[in-house]
């Protein structure tokens, strides 16, 4: 989402994370990702993460999600996916924004520090994330090829192209911090 800010930004999005991470965590994580949008805390997922029904009991964490609210409160779109990758193609989400009609609203150039950065110790470096992501991509698309289910095959070609999106997005962000 941060690399296409701007384009949800144009369909009148306001864009917010919302994380069990204490506010610290969250700010080295918006700074380490060079996050335009604000990154908010529930720690015990009250406040936001259950009454979205997006709680993870067994996992006591939130299950990544991604839900489109209109000016009205009325949700319009909904994705809840089952690991910390699964995420959705953007496409899905902008045609959801686009229902809406919304107003462009002023995109964010850069990210606003608001607390001093404390990464907790689960973290991975920027760095670290790219050769992760090559072997999920490697794995998945190894995966698929011997899958014999069809939706096995679909969900592991799913998780491959997830990877390669985010090997594109930290590549850009990489070469946006670096000049």
């Amino acid at each position: 989402m941060a690399r296409e800010y701007g384009d949800y930004a144009r369909r009148g999005a306001a864009v917010a994370a919302v994380v069990i991470d204490t506010p610290e965590q969250n700010a080295a994580m918006a700074e380490k990702l060079a996050l335009p949008f604000p990154v908010l805390s529930d720690p015990g997922g009250e406040r936001a993460i259950r009454p979205y029904d997006v709680w993870d009991g067994p996992g006591q964490m939130a299950k990544p999600a991604i839900v489109v609210l209109a000016p009205d409160g009325r949700e319009v779109y909904r994705y809840v996916g089952v690991d910390f990758l699964d995420r959705p193609n953007d496409d899905a989400v902008f045609a959801a924004l686009d229902d809406l009609g919304l107003p462009p609203i002023e995109a964010a150039t850069d990210t606003v520090p608001r607390l001093a950065p404390a990464p907790s110790g689960r973290a991975y470096k920027l760095t670290d994330l790219g050769p992760y992501m090559r072997g999920v991509r490697f794995s998945m698309t190894a995966m698929a090829g011997r899958a014999r289910d069809p939706f096995d095959k679909a969900e592991a070609e799913r998780t491959a192209k997830m990877a390669e999106r985010f090997m594109a997005a930290q590549g850009a962000t990489l070469r946006a911090t670096n000049g």
